[in-house]
């Protein structure tokens, strides 16, 4: 045998691209909010502001979200489900990553990356998401805890400067509380489930603890057992935690609602609300038990606790509670085994805002008692002070400072080291002010600052120091409160994403609402997020008729409200100002009337034209053909009374094909473009609840897919003849866990592939839905709102969270196909040319029946692949004597033709742009030169090789993209150009005589150089994860080589065809050895065709 000779070669190659694609610089005019008091309403409905308060706002959003996470007074949810749904998914995950190598292998183990807002720009200021809980370490003010909504627990060690995520992989990222052990600081208690009366306020699933939190964070929890193994968190928000001051063993906890606070339901099936106390935290199996003494163990929210900090057993609690049970109480027993409790403080109000307290603590030096301090929505926003422990309450001040939205949003903190100095933070009207007055008054510091507090938190060790968390985001003052400094940096992700929409062409360009912190852009440079519009950001429509990034028509939905606000803004031009489309402050405008029955968050949508239409769903569906400034309505009015759209599906290849879901559950459409719809599910063959999405089927108007919010039922559904104005649905949702799916879309490339943006994180099914898999590894435990996917070079999935900002990965490295795989079940087919007649014979993997066509002539050359990206090969051939190429499609056997090359050119198809589609190459030796037809960028013509050399293009750096790449038979050299990057690698390894069969032998993703020896049969693969190579005998003198992937591993496979008997050997890597006759003499192995 010859030995192999490895030789890298560190010499550069020079080539040139003719032509190439570069995204165009853009900017997207900001708006500058800096000192926007109130940026829940956007700036052209003011005169709106007039007629809806905040409280009313912030009911009717948090009615939304609950509805849309899969919460409503009508189907009480068990609170168990989520943390049920995420134990699938685990072993779901865990069943995939022991398998071989395969497709849904890949699929699980393709790497999602953040892609911010970290932050979001608005002219001076920079935000972030919600921050609920702040925690500082006892003797480091640099050492500091963040808790976010549904954003997770974040760490800095460098007072701000730098964040670490400690709990992407909890059950629950939504977070109450934080609190350090003071005798133990490296333990820290964290509270999931967020305690403000709201339904975006999700639930929780109990307490973690962290160990060595300052260093390696370790995790233990969820923490949520009483004695007798019974569940007294989960479903519930906690609100406060407590720590003994000696004894981290000691914790109390305070829970509330937390599944739907005041838009939600509340149902017998939940933990009992109030103070619960565990005295073996820190230990191996914590336990905790409700304090019954509270209020004749009543079952209300205890929104928080402080205690004497000198004298735990007096420990002072906040009752939500209506009529005279609310309240402040006391305890001055504790710790006792039967801690007692006096109401200190009753409130006479009966909304949430009224009876919300928040506390804090401090017991100075000499003074025989603790001073405490109570913040309460009671009677618009109270200060009130006691000086005897709790036993007794003063008015301080009595300012309004909750306007009234206390119920959402109040935050306390006393400087630790003087009692006089208080800071308060609530609504607009206050945003972070400071007292030296003992709270008597307070003067404004927190210009500059997103408005709604959530906490305040004074470093211990370093009382100047001061956090604030708000709705935008984490701030601190060095200055006691007089100003603040954002926090919220490169990995800081918290923003609570409602929807996005891409570019047609540009890869990064994508516009995305937010909760509270508006509608923003990502740049075509892909490095910072700008906020473009303000208010409540909703649905967003980008018209994919843009042919640059300026001149970009875009749409996207604020609030809605009847008889106020119903309607939309667009723009013409990224530099451009926003005009409303719709009913501005009861008056109607564009076709579009103030009365209709709508949702807080509008559906917005786009269908086919030039300008696309757009469609915007209330209890009625309008239509626009021209931006917005004529609307028609396309439905009855109402379709149902009371009862808005949910959900709009458009077909992308006729505007006349229309499905609707409504908020109950209804599903009407129309096959003729009708302003009549029809009952599409008269016999209620679809779950009810919220439809989430509707989708048609991009390629085929046939098909059609519906979701739904809901936890504990099957939530997605499919047609295959909505085209009979009857449609039957059949649940797929298969192994999808049973929580909202409330986002979901076709590949337009392939349409058997499916993505499902769930509860939990992303599904995908690779066979029209009837298999599902997770789908990515590195996207946090957060509920996925919407996703699209971004055209570039390879394609991204990007998604939007609510609670982690936008995350994004490539489909091309993710869903690696087989070659030759002419049914689409990822497993490479045996087949045959019978050049004689022309004729194409294979034998289908999947069920093992035979298929052929007719389809070529003796003279063609065999360039089968996946033109029309349908996730199956096209048979396929190039004429050399006029350089034309003929595809016939597997999707209806219909065929395409087109002029690509010339006689003497050698074809070298391959999937060049990462879009899941094979693109026409031929490589010309004359002059080394290769020409490629993009299906994305268009034709790329490039120099590179010399004489003799012959194309051996494959997906050599794992990118998704072939790779051009040449064999140079003289010197057994391989030359190949990373498409990632465009470097150039070099190496020896093979002979004069050696046949390439380059594949990915060891299932990394990525190609192995490979060659077959046809003197011995011996086949030798170069390692692309080290350059170390294997070999191996399979086949002898006469063989013809004829790799691929024939058990759809993930791992090509070893195979050779023996014309002699027209036999198939091929040496399956998890199935074994495969011997088969298939074909006839003088046939020719179809998997052949690209072996040099």
């Amino acid at each position: 045998m010859k030995k192999v000779v490895i030789a890298v070669c560190l010499a550069a190659v020079a080539v040139i691209t003719i032509l190439f694609w570069s995204p165009i610089s853009s900017t997207l005019a900001q708006i500058d909010i800096f000192n926007d008091r109130e940026p829940d309403i956007p700036a052209m409905l003011r005169n709106a502001k007039n007629s809806i308060t905040k409280e009313e706002f912030l009911e009717q959003r948090a009615i939304s979200f609950g509805i849309r996470r899969g919460i409503n007074n009508d189907m009480p949810v068990d609170p168990q489900e989520r943390p049920r749904a995420l134990a699938e998914m685990d072993r779901q995950a865990d069943s995939l990553t022991r398998r071989p190598n395969s497709p849904e292998k890949n699929a699980l183990l393709a790497p999602w990356t953040a892609i911010g807002p970290a932050p979001i720009i608005a002219g001076g200021a920079r935000y972030s998401g919600r921050v609920i809980a702040i925690a500082v370490h006892p003797t480091n003010p640099d050492i500091v805890y963040v808790g976010a909504a549904q954003g997770g627990l974040y760490r800095s060690t460098n007072g701000g400067a730098s964040w670490s995520a400690l709990m992407d992989g909890a059950q629950s990222l939504a977070i109450g509380a934080i609190a350090i052990s003071k005798s133990d600081p490296e333990i820290v208690y964290v509270g999931t489930g967020e305690p403000n009366f709201s339904a975006d306020s999700f639930f929780g699933v109990g307490v973690y603890r962290i160990n060595n939190a300052s260093t390696t964070a370790n995790l233990t929890g969820p923490l949520n057992k009483d004695s007798g193994n019974a569940d007294v968190f989960t479903g519930r928000g906690v609100a406060e935690i407590i720590v003994h001051p000696t004894d981290s063993n000691t914790i109390f906890v305070a829970t509330t609602s937390g599944v739907g606070g005041i838009g939600g339901a509340a149902n017998n099936i939940l933990p009992s609300r109030g103070i619960y106390r565990s005295t073996n935290a820190a230990g191996a199996t914590p336990t905790f038990a409700k304090l019954t003494g509270l209020a004749a163990n009543v079952n209300a929210s205890v929104r928080d606790l402080a205690i004497d900090p000198n004298n735990p057993n007096i420990l002072v609690a906040g009752l939500v509670a209506a009529g005279p049970t609310g309240g402040i109480y006391r305890s001055v027993d504790a710790l006792a085994a039967n801690p007692t409790f006096t109401q200190t403080q009753s409130y006479t109000g009966t909304s949430t805002s009224e009876l919300t307290t928040e506390l804090t603590s401090i017991h100075p030096p000499g003074d025989t008692d603790a001073t405490f301090y109570a913040a309460t929505g009671n009677l618009g926003g109270r200060v009130l002070r006691s000086t005897d422990g709790g036993a007794s309450w003063i008015q301080q001040v009595d300012n309004n400072f909750c306007t009234p939205q206390c119920f959402y949003d109040v935050a306390i903190a006393v400087d630790p080291t003087n009692a006089s100095r208080l800071y308060l933070g609530g609504s607009p009207t206050l945003i972070a002010g400071f007292s030296t007055t003992a709270g008597t008054g307070f003067t404004e510091g927190g210009s500059g600052v997103h408005v709604d507090t959530q906490a305040i938190e004074v470093a211990p060790s370093n009382p100047a120091v001061v956090y604030l968390g708000t709705d935008g985001g984490i701030y601190k003052s060095t200055n006691s409160g007089a100003s603040y400094t954002h926090l919220n940096t490169a990995e800081f992700f918290a923003t609570q994403f409602m929807g996005l929409s891409v570019h047609p062409t540009d890869p990064n360009f994508t516009i995305g609402g937010t909760q509270d912190n508006g509608t923003n852009f990502f740049d075509p440079t892909g490095t910072s997020w700008n906020r473009v519009d303000g208010g409540d950001g909703g649905y967003t429509v980008i018209d994919q008729n843009a042919v640059d990034n300026t001149n970009v028509r875009m749409y996207h939905t604020y609030f809605s409200q009847t008889n106020n606000v119903v309607g939309y803004a667009t723009r013409a031009t990224t530099s451009g100002g926003w005009g409303f489309r719709g009913c501005n402050s009861g008056t109607p405008n564009n076709g579009i009337t103030c009365g209709d029955a709508v949702l807080f968050y509008a559906p917005l949508e786009s269908g086919p034209g030039n300008p696309n239409s757009v469609y915007y769903g209330t209890d009625r569906l309008y239509r626009t053909i021209d931006n917005g400034t004529n609307h028609t309505v396309v439905s009855q009015a109402p379709i149902t009374a009371g009862v808005p759209i949910s959900a709009i599906g458009i077909s992308p290849q006729d505007d006349n094909i229309r499905i609707i879901g409504q908020r109950a559950g209804g599903l009407f459409g129309t096959n003729t473009g009708s302003s009549t719809l029809d009952n599409y599910d008269p016999t209620g063959q679809v779950t009810d609840g919220f439809i989430s999405r509707a989708v048609i089927d991009p390629n085929n108007s046939a098909i059609a897919y519906v979701t739904l919010s809901n936890f504990g039922v099957p939530n997605v559904f499919k047609t295959t003849n909505l085209n009979t104005g009857a449609p039957t649905w059949t649940n797929i949702s298969g192994t999808i866990p049973a929580v909202p799916v409330s986002a979901f879309i076709v590949d337009p490339t392939n349409s058997n592939t499916l993505y499902a943006g769930t509860d939990i994180g992303v599904y995908v099914s690779t066979d029209a839905g009837a298999n599902w898999t997770p789908f990515g590894t590195g996207l946090p435990r957060v509920a996925v709102f919407d996703m699209a996917i971004a055209n570039g070079s390879p394609r991204k999935l990007r998604v939007a969270t609510h609670g982690k900002g936008m995350y994004e990965v490539s489909l091309a490295a993710s869903l690696i196909r087989s070659p030759f795989d002419f049914d689409g079940d990822s497993k490479t087919d045996l087949s045959i040319f019978r050049p004689g007649p022309g004729e194409w014979w294979y034998l289908r993997s999947s069920n093992g029946s035979n298929g052929a066509v007719t389809f070529g002539n003796s003279t063609d050359k065999l360039v089968p692949g996946d033109y029309t990206g349908d996730g199956k090969a096209d048979v396929a051939i190039f004429r050399p004597s006029n350089g034309n190429w003929f595809v016939l499609r597997s999707e209806d056997f219909s065929f395409f033709a087109f002029p690509f090359g010339t006689d003497g050119d050698v074809p070298a198809p391959g999937d060049y742009d990462g879009d899941g589609r094979t693109d026409a190459t031929v490589f010309r030796p004359s002059t080394s030169t290769w020409f490629i037809q993009g299906s994305v960028f268009g034709t790329v013509i490039q120099t590179f090789g010399t004489a003799g050399d012959v194309p051996v293009n494959a997906d050599y750096d794992g990118d998704g993209r072939s790779d051009i790449a040449i064999y140079r038979p003289s010197l057994g050299q391989w030359w190949i150009q990373r498409s990632t990057g465009g470097s150039v690698f070099a190496v020896t390894f093979g002979a004069n005589t050696d046949k390439t069969v380059q594949g990915d032998f060891t299932g990394d993703g990525k190609a192995d150089i490979a060659i077959w020896r046809p003197s011995n049969g011996n086949w030798f693969v170069l390692r692309s994860e080290d350059l170390s190579f294997f070999s191996f005998p399979f086949g002898t003198t006469g063989d013809v080589p004829t790799p691929g992937d024939y058990d759809g591993d993930g791992k090509f496979d070893a195979a050779v065809f023996r014309p002699t008997g027209s036999t198939w050997f091929v040496q399956r890597s998890t199935a074994g050895t495969l011997i088969q006759a298939f074909g006839t003499t003088g046939d020719l192995p179809v998997p052949n065709a690209y072996v040099r």
